[in-house]
């Protein structure tokens, strides 16, 4: 209506009206009318009031979807709009989420209740699990989101949409949700992607990564606790288990060198600015949820749930961690706590692994035999370029100081993981969508 008031006294006088339009840019999940109505609008992105008004009503028609069947969760009462949006044009089945209380038993949160949290990539596949974690602990986090990859939110969370390598998204959204606490998670996570879109990678992995922790800076001494999500990449090639002490030598690729940069620029902030900041590295996280089929587990699993057989892009023999996705979320809220708590100092640094690590062939070979079907030899293409041949993260650290250890070893997580893929897959098979499609 302001738009349409607006309009009419442009056409009327022939002048630009005095009267500002500043459309909403965050969604705030209350209800279901709310959600019917919303508008989410980037007016630096387009030229005129048509165009935002246009587009807004597209997002809202055809992206944001509010499933007929919405399932019940214990905290919603049945008048308000459940935790659940959906961009796909499938019901997404519910994420194989763990008992929350069994996940963070041992981590203090009654603090985090009460306190304001940001969650940057929180609709990326280890995003969400995070997300639904503290919004389960009746934490309502605030979402810098770019894509709209997942349509689980906790209810009553702000979301906002922007783009961490604009300054003034960052900015904008730091200064709007106001956070005590920060978990980092965005990032262009894909590493066939960066060797192909170098700039693209290097624009949101260091550029978002000053550019949020300019934000940050500007913030002042109202935020307590960043915990920072890097990589196990960082270390590059080493033959010794990776340690936190080990030297950073990840610069022969694209997407190792692009993290390696946020992962110093945090590191230089945390000790030129004092910020209460925690890294944490890892080896690969898999589970339920994660969509980019190009990574091993994703795409093997549907690979042969399709009767198809999975095509690596390497030799098979690199080496790697794989830890489960609900393991590596107790880990950040550890991480979390032992920042507020004083275990971890502002700059530190804490790696999160797994028991032992495994080549690709075994990897496959482990999910292959979870869904009865090792008839499926792989095909082996050999044609990954400047990869790290072996990675093996120590989380001795952890252990001690946070008494943090993977729960899930590999086999359990696998089957786990297969379980799921059938759920998801069947659903999008069944869809009437894709059936007309």
């Amino acid at each position: 209506q302001r738009e349409n008031i607006v309009r009419k006294n442009q056409m009327k006088t022939g002048k630009p009206s005095n009267a500002s339009v500043t459309p909403p840019r965050v969604m705030r999940i209350s209800n279901k009318s709310s959600v019917e109505n919303l508008l989410i609008l980037q007016p630096s992105r387009f030229s005129n009031v048509n165009t935002r008004y246009d587009i807004s009503k597209k997002i809202v028609n055809n992206f944001v979807k509010i499933p007929n069947s919405i399932p019940q969760h214990n905290s919603v009462n049945n008048n308000t709009m459940p935790n659940w949006l959906t961009s796909n044009d499938v019901s997404f089945p519910d994420y194989p989420f763990e008992d929350v209380q069994d996940l963070v038993h041992d981590v203090p949160l009654e603090e985090l209740r009460d306190s304001s949290v940001l969650v940057t990539g929180a609709t990326g596949f280890i995003g969400s699990h995070l997300t639904h974690a503290l919004g389960s602990l009746g934490v309502r986090p605030s979402l810098f989101v770019l894509d709209y990859e997942r349509q689980v939110f906790p209810s009553g969370s702000s979301i906002y949409h922007g783009n961490l390598a604009d300054l003034h998204d960052c900015l904008r959204i730091v200064g709007r949700a106001n956070p005590e606490i920060i978990f980092h998670l965005a990032a262009q996570p894909l590493v066939d992607t960066a060797l192909n879109s170098v700039v693209d990678t290097m624009e949101s992995n260091v550029r978002g990564a000053y550019n949020l922790l300019e934000a940050c800076r500007s913030a002042g001494k109202r935020i307590r606790a960043i915990v920072w999500v890097s990589t196990d990449k960082v270390y590059g090639l080493q033959h010794e288990p990776l340690r936190e002490e080990s030297p950073l030598l990840g610069y022969d690729h694209p997407y190792d060198a692009s993290k390696l940069c946020g992962d110093l620029l945090a590191q230089t902030y945390a000790n030129a600015f004092s910020f209460p900041l925690v890294i944490v590295r890892s080896g690969n996280v898999y589970g339920g949820g994660d969509l980019h089929w190009d990574r091993l587990v994703p795409g093997t699993i549907r690979s042969t749930l399709r009767e198809e057989p999975t095509v690596i892009r390497s030799d098979g023999s690199l080496k790697r961690d794989y830890i489960y996705v609900s393991d590596i979320v107790r880990g950040y809220l550890l991480a979390l706590d032992g920042l507020l708590t004083g275990k971890l100092p502002g700059g530190s640094v804490i790696n999160f692994g797994a028991e032992r690590s495994y080549t690709v062939l075994e990897t496959v070979e482990e999910i292959l035999a979870s869904l009865g079907r090792q008839d499926l030899d792989p095909i082996i293409k050999n044609i990954a370029r400047n990869e790290i041949a072996e990675q093996h993260v120590s989380y001795e650290r952890a252990k001690e100081l946070l008494g943090w250890e993977p729960l899930i070893d590999l086999s359990q997580g696998i089957q786990k993981t297969a379980d799921w893929y059938k759920h998801y897959l069947k659903a999008e098979t069944d869809s009437p969508v894709r059936k007309a499609a």
